[in-house]
Parts: C-alpha cells; structure tokens; sequence
C-alpha cells in the first residue's frame, strides 16, 4: 500500500512539474512574441506599491514628445499617461506626482502581461522595453479581499534572447493567512495611556473604537488586522511592532486611532484626520466629511496644519530637524539625512511607506530600535485618525456615547474608497 501511495506521489508532482513548465514556456513564448519587433529600451530608476498602486519612473536617452506607459499581451493593450520632463537630449517620465493615484492594482485583469512605453509620432508607433536600474528585483500584491476572492499580482524584470523587459503576471489565489486587507492601529496602550480626562484613558477608548472597527470592516468581507488587541504596550519597530505590521501583512490601508488633548482651551474639540505628504486627500476630506455628518461633532478649529476642512498635513520643522540633529549629534551616530521639511512629521504615516513616503529611521542609531522596512518599495497608504478632544467636555462625552456612529460614518469611508 505504502509503494502505490509513493509511486502516486511522484507520478502526480512529476505531472504538476510538467504543467507548470508548460506553462512557463508558454508564458515565455508570449513574451517572447511581444518582444520581437521592440528594438530600444528605457531604464527604470524606482518602481514601487503604495497602497493600491504602482508606479515608476524612469528615463530615456533621447528627446521624446509624446509617450505613455502600456501593459500589453496578445488580447489588451492597457495604457496610462505619463508626466514627462526633457533635459539635454534625455527625457525622465514618471507616472504620477501623487503617490496615492497611479496604476491601480485592483483594476488589472487576470493574465499576464508586459510593460512598455509607447510612443507615437507622425509615421509610426514605436515601443520600449524597460530595464532595471534600481536595487529592485521584484513586487508582489494581493488585491483587497472580494467576495471571498484575491488576486496575486507579481511586478519583475527578466530577459529573453538579451532583451530586458518587465512584466506583470495577475491570477486568481487563496489569500496567504499572513496576508490582510487593512490594519488598524489603536494609538498607545499599557503604561503609555495617551490623554486623559475625567478618569478616561486615550488608550482604552481607542481600543474599543478600533475594536468595533474591526469587526464591522470584517462584516464587509475584508480582512483585518489590529496592532493591538488588549490594553498592551507594544513596540514601535521590530518584529509585529506598530510600523512593521503593515509591511508583514502587505495590507493597502492603515487607520491609526487617536483621541486628541491640548493645553489650550479648544472649545467643542473636533476631528482631524492627518495625511502623507504628496497625497491625494479625497479619502480623508470624505472621512471628515462623514464623521461630521453622522455624529454630534464637527471639524476642528484648529488652523495650525489645515490643509481642509477636518484634514491636516504635518511636515517637520526646523525646530524639528534641529532636534533630530542634536539627538543623533548626542548620540554619536549621524543626522538622518532624509529628514527634511518634505517630510510627513508622523511617524505612523511616514515609516509605514517606506521609500514612498521617505522613511528615514534606518540602524544608525544602536541604542533604539528601528525600522527595518524604511528602503522597502512597497508600502502600506496610512492616516492618523484624531477623532476629538478629551479636554473638551462635550467633545469627550460625544466620544464616549457615539462610538457606533463614529465607526459607520469611518466604515462608510472606507468602503467608498476601496470600492466595496
């Protein structure tokens, strides 16, 4: 009995074996067709996934007018606009100035494909293979989770018969278990209780509003992740710490849940949603939006940071970089030079996007933990979510009692954006 399961074992892997190199070769024999009558090439120096897109620039050596980014096979012929810039006699595309827009993984179909420019002129249509400039090797990515179904989209560079080219294959596949459609991250915990007021802890509210959260963005079919889940410190780097999680679990969206406090008098309070640097904020005008319209609060009087009504965009200041210069000078290791006042000052929203969002906490600072992931090209689109003031009276007792009404009104948000 044992010999004829054996046997059956190595017949059946020799004939998946088989099948998967015929598939291979086919796949091979696809590209290879695609690729015989391109004769030039451009060169790609960065290509990466924030949230749910991907992007790229590159460049080539020669002026050109009028070129677009094409995914093509046999049967489509996808094709995006590029942002062009021509310098002595070299022409730099990119294809997008914000890193939340671009090609949206969601949106391709299954199959495999490869990525070129096209470039039209008067007489003919001409098309560039890309090659890899960069450290990359290649980007994988699960869609959001969809009744019940994901799609595995692999990003790669290779070779056929010399020519350089990078492709894209996207098939349906069973979510990995360590693979999440969103984190949710409640704000501090443990000894680190946040504000408080009144006997209330920012730690313990924002748990329970994560909580519930959770539970009704898994209601829509996704799946969730918590960076928390009990009243518990947790790291900010290292292994499962707030920053590594979104990489560990190659999720597209990150809430981090924050009740606010001031020392000043601030009135009825109100919520501020903070976004990353050189991004499109339709998501967080429409959370604001939401919330404001589905509960008792408002939008936040506060101006410092308004970049619209309930949204605020934070960058370092000069106070900040001189004391992140006088950190690392007492420290004996040198001032992070990708601190700029460019950068996204949270560093919830900043160290979760890696190069995208120009995360710069790297090892040079032994005496502290650091982020591992802060060179990684794909990363996670996350938001700071300060939803009111717990030394506003009312601001707290509205925070306290319309905790569902907050959630829906961030589900609703939620589901609008990633086209639920």
């Amino acid at each position: 009995m044992k010999k004829i399961i054996i046997v059956f074992l190595i017949i059946f892997i020799v004939g998946c074996n088989k099948t998967a190199q015929e598939n291979n070769g086919k796949v091979l024999s696809e590209y290879e067709k695609l690729l015989d009558s391109v004769q030039e090439t451009a060169f790609i120096d960065s290509f990466t996934i924030y949230g749910r897109y991907f992007n790229l620039t590159g460049y080539l050596e020669k002026d050109v007018s009028n070129l677009s980014l094409v995914l093509k096979n046999e049967d489509i012929e996808e094709e995006y606009e590029l942002i062009l810039e021509n310098t002595d006699s070299k022409t730099s595309f990119q294809t997008t100035e914000l890193i939340n827009q671009g090609i949206n993984l969601e949106k391709i179909t299954s199959g495999n494909y490869i990525i070129f420019l096209k470039e039209i002129t008067d007489d003919k249509i001409s098309y560039y293979t890309l090659e890899n400039a960069t450290n990359y090797t290649n980007l994988d990515y699960y869609t959001i989770t969809k009744d019940d179904k994901n799609q595995k989209i692999d990003i790669a560079f290779d070779k056929i018969n010399d020519k350089n080219f990078l492709y894209l294959k996207a098939n349906v596949e069973k979510l990995p278990e360590d693979i999440y459609d969103i984190v949710i991250d409640p704000g501090h915990g443990g000894i680190d209780v946040g504000a408080n007021k009144n006997g209330y802890f920012e730690s313990n509210i924002n748990l329970e509003y994560a909580l519930l959260l959770e539970e009704k963005l898994t209601d829509l079919g996704l799946k969730v992740k918590l960076t928390r889940q009990t009243d518990e410190s947790i790291d900010n780097y290292g292994s499962e710490g707030r920053v590594s999680v979104p990489y560990e679990t190659k999720a597209k969206l990150m809430l981090s849940i924050h009740m606010n406090s001031s020392l000043y008098n601030v009135g009825a309070g109100g919520v501020e949603i903070y976004v990353p640097n050189h991004a499109d904020i339709t998501f967080a005008k429409n959370l604001a939006e939401e919330i404001v319209s589905n509960t008792s609060t408002n939008y936040s009087a506060n101006v410092s940071n308004k970049i619209s009504s309930g949204v605020y965009l934070r960058t370092l200041s000069m106070a900040d970089l001189e004391d992140i210069k006088e950190s690392a000078l007492e420290g004996g290791y040198e001032p992070y030079e990708k601190a700029t006042l460019d950068s996204t000052y949270y560093y919830i929203i900043r160290e979760t996007g890696g190069i995208v969002t120009s995360a710069y906490v790297d090892s040079r600072n032994k005496e502290k933990e650091w982020n591992h992931y802060y060179a990684s090209n794909h990363g996670c689109e996350a938001y700071l979510l300060e939803l009111g003031y717990m030394n506003s009276s009312s601001n707290l007792d509205i925070l306290l009692t319309e905790k569902d009404e907050y959630v829906n009104a961030i589900v609703s948000s939620v589901r609008e954006y990633l086209e639920i």
